[in-house]
């Protein structure tokens, strides 16, 4: 598949911009949606021509479709998504030893999707033309950068286009000036070079072989993982009839033999003679990494994505972290460009971000011991340990309903730090997206109904509090599940716990109300006392919030 930019302007015509955002993949694409959503003046600029036209991820969590929500991208992309697979574990024999089939929707969306990366690209792309403050470069390639507010030690103060970026356009050298700027510019980002940070981890030696195919005639829509030491493989189904094919090489497979057509064919046929058939999009052999980036930030330059951390496959995990960076960035960025924020706001873009990072390369490893058993020994052992483990129902239910995924949770950062363990959500944690609905008894996910910054839900006989005014915070007034609306002409602005889920999440911390973040992860909790309540808040704020 290819793209026409043909229509798209790739002129700068401000050569001057709040935020320079390097590289056009998934991470590079919302973070400018999210920020020019905000209103705030972002130059994307990336080095191709175009944004890939091939499939790179395929795999697309709840989180993330939570953020292509927030950034009005989902209804666009929705019909090209499959929603809710599954993993099916097979053993050495063949035989099916273990499933990881999720149902449960905490953040409002399926666990797992698969999607294809060229179409999630093209999308976002696309979308951009929506804003007209939002200025495009492709073909571009940054040279070097001068961050003045780092020569002159004034990073506490944000300072007019502090950042003078020298890069080539059309084979043409040019200049652009600007406050901020973010490299998700990839593995090899010349961003993370240039700031003078390394990766910490290592790069594995175990490679694999990566076959995309079209023209799937099996409907079985969930993923299929042959632990087998003689070939470790793996069939993803996804959109539009594709169905993706990886293997496990070992040391002595030369990379560019097992490229023939003749050799992976044969490999795709003992899994499935039909899919050995089919037409061939992409071939391609990788080695996969575990690594972080060990400063994500250097004055007025971000890293995010690849850049800034490199994921083992095996949980598919490595564009979702991405989008992570992505949303606790966006709303931070642009918090201090419209100055209610001071700049400190910005240094807990790591502290937030890389410890979950890392948690989720360690799962993804854990992953791959089982996915790349060694012997036949070794996969007898831990698959039949597995097996038996998953007759415990709430062991079954640990792994069925993904729940071995770490929490998108921190432990240092802009919360509440004093109360942080108190509830089922603590403070510092994504709160799940509970059903509401409207005096017009219309229901609607939480999240349509707040805020662009900060907003407090509350049950509607709560005491009214003098909310902090840097905030800007919006009120929502609740009604539990058992409660109706008395008089809904009056109470438009009122919604009810439909299901009771957010009640739970009250009563476990005793709280009577909670403040979420614009990037939906608890703040605080609001207690009945009010007074200790907004004490405690003004002092979450002070140093970050004016």
């Amino acid at each position: 598949m290819t793209t026409d930019f043909s229509n798209c302007d790739n002129k700068l015509k401000s050569r001057s911009a709040d935020v320079l955002v390097i590289g056009a993949g998934p991470t590079g694409l919302l973070l400018t949606h999210l920020l020019a959503k905000q209103g705030v003046r972002v130059c994307l600029m990336e080095q191709l021509p175009q944004v890939v036209a091939e499939a790179r991820a395929v795999s697309i969590d709840d989180e993330s479709l939570r953020s292509m929500a927030d950034a009005l991208q989902l209804d666009a992309l929705t019909p090209l998504i499959t929603h809710s697979y599954g993993v099916h574990y097979y053993s050495w024999l063949q035989t099916l030893f273990a499933k990881v089939e999720p149902s449960l929707q905490d953040y409002g969306y399926p666990k797992r999707n698969a999607f294809r990366q060229q179409q999630l690209v093209q999308t976002l792309f696309e979308g951009l033309k929506a804003y007209a403050h939002v200025e495009v470069l492709m073909s571009s390639r940054i040279l070097t950068y001068v961050d003045e507010s780092v020569a002159s030690q004034e990073t506490a103060h944000p300072q007019a286009y502090a950042l003078t970026v020298n890069f080539e356009h059309d084979q043409q050298v040019a200049q652009l000036r600007c406050n901020w700027l973010v490299g998700a510019d990839g593995a090899r980002s010349s961003i993370r070079e240039q700031m003078g940070t390394i990766f910490d981890g290592q790069t594995h030696a175990q490679r694999w072989l990566i076959a995309d195919l079209i023209g799937r005639e099996d409907p079985f829509r969930h993923t299929r993982t042959y632990c087998d030491p003689k070939r470790p493989a793996i069939r993803l189904p996804g959109p539009q009839s594709t169905v993706r094919y990886e293997f496990m090489l070992f040391e002595h497979e030369d990379s560019e033999a097992v490229l023939q057509e003749e050799v992976y064919r044969a490999w795709i046929k003992v899994r499935s003679q039909a899919d050995a058939k089919l037409t061939l999009m992409r071939k391609v052999v990788y080695t996969f990494h575990a690594r972080v980036a060990q400063e994500w930030q250097k004055g007025r330059v971000f890293l995010a994505g690849d850049a800034a951390h490199l994921t083992p496959p095996f949980a598919g995990q490595g564009m979702n972290s991405g989008v992570r960076d992505a949303t606790n960035l966006a709303w931070k960025l642009s918090d201090v460009i419209k100055g209610h924020a001071h700049v400190a706001l910005l240094g807990t873009y790591q502290l937030e971000r890389k410890p979950h990072a890392w948690a989720l390369i360690r799962m993804a490893l854990k992953i791959g011991l089982v996915m790349q058993p060694r012997s036949l020994l070794g996969a007898a052992l831990g698959q039949t340990l597995l097996k038996m483990v998953c007759w415990i129902p709430s062991v079954k239910d640990y792994f069925l309903n993904l729940k071995f995924k770490p929490k998108p949770r921190f432990f240092e950062g802009f919360f509440d730090l004093q109360t942080k363990d108190h509830g089922l959500i603590a403070c510092g944690q994504l709160m799940i997206q509970p059903r509401l609905e409207v005096a017009t008894s219309q229901i609607v996910k939480m999240d349509r109904v707040l805020g662009p910054r900060f907003t407090a839900l509350i049950w509607w006989d709560a005491k009214d509090m003098e909310w902090p005014k840097s905030l800007d915070l919006k009120v929502i007034k609740i009604l539990r599940k058992d409660e109706d609306f008395l008089n809904p002409s009056e109470q438009m602005d009122w919604y009810r716990d439909v299901d009771g889920q957010l009640q739970e999440v009250l009563d476990s911390a005793r709280a009577s109300g909670v403040i979420l973040r614009p990037d939906h992860y608890v703040l605080s909790y609001i207690y009945p006392s009010d007074g200790p309540s907004l004490s405690r808040l003004k002092s979450i704020l002070f140093g970050y919030y004016k």
